[in-house]
C-alpha cells in the first residue's frame, strides 16, 4: 500500500512540474596533492558536503563541477597565515552571464595543521578556503575582463554591493543598508575578498578574514553571496529555479541527499 502510494504522488509530481531553463547541477571534488594526513584528508569530504548543502546548483542550464588541488605546504611557520586558496581555472556557460571557477588550488601551513585539527579548528579553515576556490570574494568582480559579467563590488571601496547578498543583508542585520563592508585591512591576502571584522554579521562568521570567535558562524549573508557569482542557494529566491529538477530527481529517487554537516563550522585565512 506504502509503495504504491509512493509511486502515485511521484507520477504526479513528474509530470505536474516542468524544467526550468537555468538549474545546472554543482559538483565539487579534492585531489590531494601531498603533505595532509589521513585523518586531515577526510575533512575535504565533509567541507564538500557542507556546500553542497548550501550552493544547491548553478544559474544555467549546464552542470558544472570544480577540481580543487589540497596541500599542506609550508607558508610562514606557527601561527600568522593558517591557509590560502585561488582559482586556476574559470568557465563561463553560453546561456548564463556569469563566470565560474572550474579548478582551483587549497594550501594549509604545514606548521598548523596538527593544531588545527587537534582543537576542531581544520575543518573551519578547510571550508573557508573552498569557499574562495568557488569565488568568494576571488570572482565578486570578473567584468574587467569579461564584458557583461558579475560586479558586485569596487576594489579598496570596502562596499559589497551585489544584489542577492545585499537584500538578504538587509533583512539579516541592517534594513536600509546600501552595502555589505567588506575587509580593508590585513594585507593583499585578507582585504578585499572577507566581510570587515567587525561588520553586523559578528567576527564569528566564517567569511571574515580572522579565525574566530568560535563558534564558527554561517550568516544567509554569505550564503546568498554565492548567487551573485551564479549559483543556485538554499537562502536565496534563485533556488527556486532549481527546485522542479531536484523535487523531479527527489520523487523519482534518483537523488541521495548527503548528510548535511554542522552548519557552525569555519582564503588566506590568519590568526
Amino acid at each position: 500500500m506504502n509503495g504504491s502510494l509512493k509511486l502515485v504522488l511521484s507520477f504526479v509530481v513528474a509530470v505536474g512540474i516542468s524544467f526550468p531553463v537555468n538549474a545546472g547541477l554543482f559538483s565539487i571534488s579534492i585531489n590531494d596533492r601531498g603533505g595532509l594526513t589521513l585523518s586531515q584528508s577526510s575533512l575535504f569530504g565533509e567541507a564538500i558536503d557542507f556546500w553542497e548543502s548550501y550552493l544547491t546548483g548553478v544559474q544555467s542550464s549546464f552542470n558544472h563541477s570544480i577540481v580543487i588541488e589540497a596541500s599542506g605546504v609550508n607558508i610562514d611557520g606557527p601561527g600568522g597565515v593558517l591557509g590560502s586558496a585561488f582559482f586556476t581555472g574559470i568557465t563561463r556557460f553560453s546561456d548564463s552571464p556569469y563566470v565560474f571557477s572550474n579548478r582551483g588550488r587549497m594550501q594549509f601551513d604545514s606548521a598548523d595543521l596538527a593544531r588545527l585539527e587537534n582543537r576542531d579548528q581544520l575543518f573551519d579553515v578547510i571550508v573557508h578556503e573552498m569557499a574562495h576556490v568557488i569565488g568568494f570574494g576571488t570572482l565578486w568582480t570578473t567584468d574587467s575582463f569579461i564584458p557583461g559579467s558579475q560586479s558586485n563590488y569596487i576594489n579598496g571601496s570596502g562596499r559589497y554591493t551585489g544584489q542577492y547578498a545585499l537584500d538578504i543583508y538587509r533583512k539579516e542585520f541592517v534594513e536600509n543598508a546600501e552595502f555589505v563592508p567588506v575587509e580593508l585591512n590585513g594585507g593583499d591576502g585578507t582585504a578585499n575578498s572577507h566581510w570587515d571584522e567587525p561588520w553586523p554579521g559578528g567576527a564569528s562568521d566564517l567569511m571574515t578574514g580572522f579565525i574566530g570567535p568560535f563558534p564558527i558562524t554561517l550568516s544567509d549573508t554569505t550564503v546568498a553571496s554565492f548567487a551573485d557569482i551564479g549559483y543556485l542557494t538554499s537562502v536565496t529566491h534563485a533556488v527556486s529555479e532549481a527546485a522542479t529538477v531536484w523535487l523531479f530527481l527527489l520523487s523519482t529517487g534518483m537523488v541521495i541527499k548527503r548528510r548535511r554537516p554542522k552548519a557552525q563550522r569555519q582564503k588566506q585565512y590568519s590568526m
